[in-house]
Formats: C-alpha cells, sequence, structure tokens
C-alpha cells in the first residue's frame, strides 16, 4: 500500500499541529500528514498532489473554506472531506451536508475516535484515475 496524505486546514495553528502530531503517531508510516496554511493553500496542494484526504475547521467569519470544498466536490469528487469543526452549529452541518461531506465531528474529540473516523474515509478515496479534468 502507497503511503496516502492528509491535509489539515485550520485557522487555529495549535489546534492544527496537536491533530497533525497525533494522527501521525497513531497512523504512523501509513500516511503523511500535513498542514496547510489557509484553505487557498490547501486547494492549491489538492491540485498539484494527490491529497487522499482533506480535514477542514471551517470558521464562521470566512466563507474560505466552504469554498474550498466546494471546489472538491466539483473538481476532485474523489477526495473525502472531512469536517472537525470547533464551531459545531446545526446550520454548518446542514450545509456541510448539503455540500456532499459524509464525515463531520465536533470538537473536542479523542485522538483515538478521530484516528477511526480518519481510517474509515481513507477506506473511501479513489485516486487520480477517478479525477475530474480541471476546465480551463
Amino acid at each position: 500500500m502507497s503511503l496516502r496524505h492528509i491535509e489539515i486546514v485550520d485557522s487555529d495553528p495549535t489546534a492544527a499541529l496537536v491533530t497533525q502530531r497525533g494522527l501521525q503517531v497513531l497512523l504512523d508510516t501509513e500516511v503523511e500528514v500535513t498542514v496547510a496554511p489557509s484553505p487557498d493553500a490547501a486547494w492549491l496542494d489538492c491540485l498539484k498532489e494527490e491529497v487522499d484526504l482533506l480535514i477542514i475547521d471551517p470558521n464562521p467569519q470566512s466563507r474560505a473554506a466552504t469554498s474550498l470544498v466546494k471546489a472538491l466536490r466539483a473538481y476532485r469528487p474523489h477526495v473525502p472531506v472531512l469536517v472537525l469543526t470547533a464551531y459545531d452549529t446545526p446550520r454548518l452541518r446542514a450545509q456541510m451536508q448539503t455540500l456532499g461531506v459524509q464525515h463531520y465531528l465536533a470538537k473536542p474529540i479523542d485522538l483515538l475516535d478521530l484516528n477511526e473516523v480518519v481510517r474509515t474515509a481513507l477506506k473511501t478515496a479513489t485516486h487520480t484515475d477517478m479525477m475530474v479534468p480541471l476546465k480551463h
């Protein structure tokens, strides 16, 4: 099995680092876990390299995360999205469900529970042969 790539997008750098390090330890050599500094940077990463799972914490003051999820659904539908949010609301849950997000967790969450959800999400990921070509 080849190395899988998980990308984390979180406006809280400390939370992103804790999630990154925790998952890296739990999943060991099966994955590479990286942190994108912004939704825009994550989108660029999804365009230029294979991302097998995107973990995102939508910030209620910005629509960038929602735009990222919409873009992924349109151009990289094979990439599963896991919303791991500190801003859990019924409205956000409904919005993410409408966008096709299948994995949604509210913080705080135990890393072992997160590990299980991440493993499940990675099993649903397909690879680049299923990519939708970008339109110019």
